[in-house]
This record gives C-alpha cells, sequence and structure tokens, in this order.
C-alpha cells in the first residue's frame, strides 16, 4: 500500500499542491457559464422572524446582486413586529417586495406555512432566536423528505 522508496509529502508541497488545486477550482467557477433549466431563475426569499436581525438580514439578501431575487413571505410570532419590518423592506427594496397579505403568517406555527410558500432551491432565513430554529429545520427536513411538494 505505502511505497518505502517514496519520500513522505512535505508541508511545503501539500499547500503549494491544495493551492494550486483551490486556485483552479476557483477559476473554473467563474469559466464556466451558469445554466438555467426552462422557466423562473428567480429566487423566491422567505423570512421566518421578522425582528431587527430579521429584517436586516431580509435586506442584505435582496441586496444581492447575482441573480434576481425577491421576499415573498414573511413569519413572526408577532404581527406588529412583522408589519414594521415589512414596512421598512418596502421602502429600501420596494421593488424586490412581493409579499402580499395572504402571505404574511403570524403565530408559533407561521414558519411552515412561509416555507410552503417556497419551491426547491429558494431560501428561507431562520432569524428567530435560537431555541426556536430546531422546530424550523425540523420542519424544512420533513418537507424535503417528502414528495408532494417538489412538484411545485
Amino acid at each position: 500500500m505505502n511505497d518505502p522508496t517514496k519520500a513522505p509529502t512535505t508541508r511545503r508541497e501539500f499547500f503549494k499542491t491544495t493551492g494550486t488545486l483551490a486556485a483552479a477550482s476557483a477559476l473554473a467557477g467563474v469559466a464556466i457559464p451558469r445554466v438555467h433549466a426552462a422557466g423562473s431563475d428567480m429566487i423566491q426569499v422567505a423570512l421566518i422572524g421578522a425582528g431587527g436581525r430579521g429584517g436586516g438580514a431580509a435586506q442584505n439578501a435582496l441586496a444581492v446582486k447575482r441573480g434576481p431575487i425577491k421576499l415573498v413571505a414573511v413569519a413572526d410570532v408577532f404581527a406588529d413586529r412583522m408589519q414594521k419590518t415589512i414596512g421598512r423592506l418596502q421602502q429600501k427594496c420596494g421593488s424586490q417586495m412581493e409579499v402580499p397579505p395572504d402571505r404574511q403568517f403570524v403565530g408559533f406555527d407561521a414558519h411552515r406555512n412561509a416555507m410552503d410558500c417556497l419551491k426547491p432551491g429558494d431560501i428561507a432565513i431562520f432569524a428567530t432566536p435560537p431555541a426556536f430554529r430546531w422546530v424550523h429545520f425540523s420542519y424544512a427536513i420533513e418537507r424535503d423528505s417528502t414528495s408532494s411538494w417538489r412538484s411545485r
């Protein structure tokens, strides 16, 4: 298995090889054009947890220049906090906001409704306190393991 006549790789050779591979893979990503299947390449975002950090995270996500992106659903336990965040985001990112009242969800199960607005490849931002995230991750995993939503 190991060839005793072969000298072990030095740390310098290791870093040189891995650096070359990293550079090559980075350049490969630039050189290969992105190809999309027929249909929309719009990335939809659902914000779960519309407090101060959630609003900031949504604004950061909508500021990405890599492709078309829209906020399509918002969920929070507190309606007033959610409305305040939606209003602020509407002022700053108006054209990227598409959150009608029927996609504004309030309550402890609101995360389910918000995630159900998304299709494969879309993004859910979990900006709730960490104690609640396991519930959100559990639903995302459960949703992903069922095939009923994949046809949307």
